[in-house]
């Protein structure tokens, strides 16, 4: 069971923190839950931003638990001069985890979160205790979960490694509606493209702010942060899977029309360390707001 946490002015709760890399990364960071917690690093969907985990503060402070939600770079307030592998990602967290004085921590990957939450796990393994995956992305070498994508996402994964420019121009084009009128986009989104479990929840009139505030968040930089983890996404990054060691626990729903339970499935036949948790008539928002007590249930463990 990692420690709880003394007073450290640079993980205060409630707050927004930056940190600056000696590569010249610069990271936003937001912590909530419980002031002296365990440390639990959140990682953000595809497009997102730290305010994402703000759906999960209320939990993390009845279970013990800090929240630590870094915008990767690109989204929200965190940059980079270059654009970061998924190896640098792990590099990165690592000085960051140095930096807050974290010798241990756990782990949520939520969607897009999962690739940069596996290649953690893979590379900081002597330092995390407990991972969890939300709806996550997997490799796309899974070719049953590439074909499952919406023709839309498969046309840009296979630009995205030849033709890069054209694909930033593409997510220059539909960036204006998710950033300008989000509660417009998500009620399109939901009427064409999700189950009914995700457009119940979504139709939750206390949870429409905090997605708006969070999908606006991640496109306050414009599409650099889509653009860079689409880059991270394409990489060839399955064969990382085999050295997790950690206790790993997946959740995903059939119903899943953003990231196809496939990719849930290959994680968890590729992890050895993996349990997992598939679930009937659950789509991509429904399981992060329905079964986030899980998280920390399996967490507590």
């Amino acid at each position: 069971m990692p420690a709880m946490q003394t007073h450290n002015p640079r993980l205060t709760i409630g707050c927004d923190h930056q940190y600056t890399d000696p590569t010249g990364a610069h990271i936003q960071y937001r912590c909530q839950g419980h002031p002296q917690g365990r440390a639990l690093l959140y990682f953000h969907g595809w497009p997102g931003s730290r305010l994402e985990a703000d759906l999960m503060k209320d939990l993390a402070f009845t279970h013990g638990w800090m929240l630590i939600a870094p915008d990767r770079p690109g989204y929200g307030g965190s940059f980079s001069p270059r654009p970061l592998s998924l190896n640098d990602w792990a590099l990165l967290v690592g000085r960051l985890i140095a930096y807050l004085g974290l010798e241990r921590f756990s782990l949520i990957g939520l969607s897009g979160g999962g690739p940069h939450a596996c290649v953690v796990m893979a590379k900081l393994s002597n330092q995390l205790d407990r991972a969890c995956l939300v709806v996550p992305m997997g490799p796309l070498h899974c070719k049953d979960g590439f074909m499952k994508l919406h023709p839309f996402q498969r046309i840009l994964a296979r630009l995205t490694p030849s033709q890069s420019w054209l694909v930033r121009g593409v997510l220059h084009s539909i960036r204006p509606l998710p950033y300008y009128g989000p509660s417009l986009f998500l009620r399109l989104m939901a009427q064409g493209l999700l189950p009914e479990a995700d457009r119940k929840v979504l139709d939750m009139p206390e949870l429409r702010p905090l997605l708006c505030a969070n999908m606006r968040e991640g496109l306050s930089r414009g599409i650099e942060g889509m653009w860079q983890d689409g880059l991270r996404f394409v990489e060839d990054w399955h064969d990382l899977l085999a050295s997790i060691s950690c206790p790993v626990k997946i959740w995903h729903g059939y119903e899943d029309t953003i990231v196809p339970i496939e990719f849930g499935q290959h994680l968890a036949t590729s992890i050895p360390s993996a349990e997992a948790c598939w679930l009937e008539g659950e789509g991509h928002f429904s399981i992060p707001l329905q079964h986030a007590s899980s998280c920390f249930t399996f967490l507590d463990e």
